[in-house]
């Protein structure tokens, strides 16, 4: 490779000629190994302004050089002059495509000296990426990724040739960029394109300049590598797990105390040895003779315990509480180990700093979690997409809390309402185009572009959305809220909703938002939920966080894992990839509606207004058709605006037959 300088001015009496050649004679190996001492942060090269040549004036004059350009230049040699004959092949090997230039020019900055190898072996400091490297296992990625080969190569003369040296250098250079990337979420880098269109997230990859450059300045690199993996307390736990799965440390204290996974059945009143087993479990203290007596308190402690399983909370020690209280969860399975690993692979695609206050959703779970200086002030249950109608996966900050809000359908629940056969106003609904409330009658919804028109449900009692609802503006048009069908919060798996995140008591969850944001000058929601403002928006002034992630597999503060089913698939995807089976991933796309109606079928549009359903409905009524106060109208006609010429076939909808139907009410 070699560098040339400007070109030289040439006249009839100035002649000045500059050659300069980058690749000499071998190197001889120095007599310390300077590798061993940290290199510091590679400088910018200086950039030489141009020179304005003068014009030539006779007669000539010819100008003697300057000091400076006088001096010759040092060429590279040996190890240096092979790495920079290395990376000037193109691509550079063995680096990854968008990395070759970055690492070219943190090379030519330190002119081409090595970073980690000389010609007698690695260097401190490689042996400490090399020993990093060795443990990528633990942290959940394949050791298979970063072997190297190239360190292996034998001395035949005592030593390394440049050219040996060169590979050694370079391929430990490539090995530790890739870690580092495998470390923030390369191996998947675009869930949402690759997995599932519901999977809104994409790692952040540090650039290689950036990771050269860290490693170079630091005097333990090994750290700097580590420093790349995710470092959210989940994320350690999952890597803590994984290392039991494997047989690579101890059980932790509550397996000490599991019990056998056949038994009685335990209940308040029973005496058996196990409870005396379960009580030093959980920590609760007997009075001398009552060790075996199932009390209060270890059902409640029981209670708990079950809510973390996602078992039914009933403080009854029965078939299905005694497989998970005989550690169950911590047998090791092929299954389970790969469930560990694709956790913590969607943590790398997280924030690296969720918040000291933020909100955090797990869709497995079903659960919402609110945290307050790194302390937990609100934990719920909710209730999550179907998996045809999934609640997405993604990260936002919440800026805004609606009290006794108005429900704005969203375009797939507009179409459901239009196909009703009942006009959009006898559903309880209002439409609004441009601003003014218009008559839904009036519009061919056959054309009609449904992202145009605001269709919303007024504040009330039967209002889909209930009482309160908190905002954090994304493109999935997805938020938390309350809900009037709040038995369904009872049910073990509470996959009903359109996407959108319904929490039980809301109101407490608002208030504590509330006192978060604005301490003793917080509104009072209760008063304002009963007799304030419909449609009352009340902007927060601090943002927080809120985090819908999708974990299937969670740790508890003691240790215990838990095992949730993959509802949505995402978990399978994940494994799917690492593996690299990437043919074999249903990839799925995000629920969209289509801006206008299918009419293909239909052989002639029909309008019908508010008027004419309501003579229709007591038509019907005379004739033995009519409302029914279970479910809806007996008969009825077509889709609303596109109806069959004639008296067509009953969609049996009410307002609340939409709503339950398309929301899972």
């Amino acid at each position: 490779m070699t560098m040339s300088l400007r070109p030289p001015h040439r006249s009839a009496h100035k002649a000045t000629i500059f050659t300069l050649s980058l690749i000499g004679g071998v190197l001889q190996p120095s007599l310390t190994r300077a590798q061993d001492v940290p290199v510091p942060p590679p400088q910018a090269p200086i950039v030489e302004p141009p020179v304005v040549e003068p014009p030539v004036v006779e007669p000539p004059v010819v100008e003697p050089p300057s000091v400076e350009s006088s001096k010759p230049t040092e060429p590279l040699m040996g190890t240096a002059a092979a790495i920079c004959a290395k990376l000037a092949t193109k691509p550079a090997t063995p680096f990854e495509e968008q990395d070759s230039a970055a690492v070219s020019t943190f090379y030519q900055a330190r002119q081409c000296r090595p970073l980690w190898v000389d010609e007698q072996g690695p260097t401190r400091a490689a042996t400490l990426v090399m020993a990093e490297l060795g443990r990528a296992e633990d942290w959940g990625l394949k050791a298979a990724d970063f072997e190297l080969a190239a360190v292996k190569e034998p001395m035949l003369a005592g030593s390394w040739t440049p050219e040996q040296t060169a590979a050694a250098e370079l391929e430990i250079t490539a090995a530790v960029l890739r870690y580092a990337h495998e470390a923030e979420g390369s191996r998947i880098s675009e869930p949402e394109k690759r997995l599932s269109g519901y999977l809104d997230r994409a790692p952040v990859l540090t650039d290689a300049a950036s990771v050269l450059t860290r490693l170079a300045g630091a005097q333990n690199p090994d750290e700097v590598m580590r420093a790349f993996q995710p470092s959210q307390d989940q994320f350690l736990k999952l890597k803590a797990l994984l290392a039991r799965l494997r047989g690579h440390t101890p059980a932790t204290e509550p397996d000490r105390f599991n019990i056998p996974r056949r038994g009685a059945m335990l209940q308040a009143g029973v005496r058996d040895p196990d409870v005396a087993t379960l009580k030093q479990r959980f920590g609760i203290a007997s009075a001398p003779g009552s060790e075996q007596l199932y009390d209060d308190q270890l059902a409640a402690a029981v209670k708990q315990f079950q809510a973390s399983k996602s078992l039914h909370a009933d403080g009854i020690v029965g078939a299905s509480t005694r497989a998970k209280l005989s550690g169950e969860d911590v047998v090791t399975t092929p299954e389970k180990i790969a469930a560990v690993i694709a956790n913590m692979e969607e943590w790398r695609w997280m924030p690296r700093s969720l918040g000291a206050t933020h909100v955090f959703v797990n869709i497995p779970a079903f659960s919402i979690v609110l945290t307050d200086n790194n302390k937990p002030v609100f934990e719920e249950r909710v209730v999550v997409g179907t998996p045809s109608t999934q609640t997405p996966v993604f990260s936002k900050d919440m800026t805004k809390i609606v009290l006794r809000p108005r429900w704005n359908l969203p375009d797939s629940i507009k179409m459901t309402a239009l196909r009703t056969g009942r006009s959009i106003e006898r559903q309880g609904y209002v439409v609004m185009h441009n601003g003014h409330v218009i008559d839904s009658s009036r519009v061919n919804w056959s054309k009609a572009k449904l992202s145009n028109y605001m269709i919303y449900q007024p504040s009330g009692d039967d209002n889909a959305l209930g009482l309160v609802k908190l905002l954090f503006p994304n493109k999935h048009s997805v938020y938390l809220h309350d809900t009037p069908s709040r038995y369904l919060f009872n049910e073990r798996v509470r996959l009903f909703s359109h996407g959108c995140m319904r929490v039980r008591n809301p109101q407490q969850f608002a208030q504590i938002v509330f006192n978060i944001d604005r301490g003793h000058l917080s509104p009072n929601v209760g008063q304002l939920v009963n007799k304030g403002p419909m449609d009352n928006q009340i902007a927060l002034n601090t943002p927080i966080p809120v985090h819908v992630g999708y974990f299937t597999t969670w740790v508890a503060n003691d240790g215990t894992p838990q095992f949730f089913e993959d509802y949505y698939g995402h978990q399978k995807r994940i494994t799917l990839a690492l593996a690299g089976k990437w043919k074999d991933i249903d990839v799925t796309q995000e629920h969209v509606t289509p801006e206008t109606l299918e009419t293909s079928a239909v052989k002639k549009v029909h309008y019908r207004s508010a008027r004419r359903d309501e003579d229709d409905d007591g038509d019907r009524r005379r004739r033995g058709g009519g409302y029914d106060r279970r479910g809806g109208y007996g008969s009825y006609g077509g889709d609303m605006g596109l109806m069959r010429s004639g008296r067509g076939y009953s969609y049996g909808n009410s307002v609340g037959d939409v709503i339950r139907r398309a929301l899972g009410f």
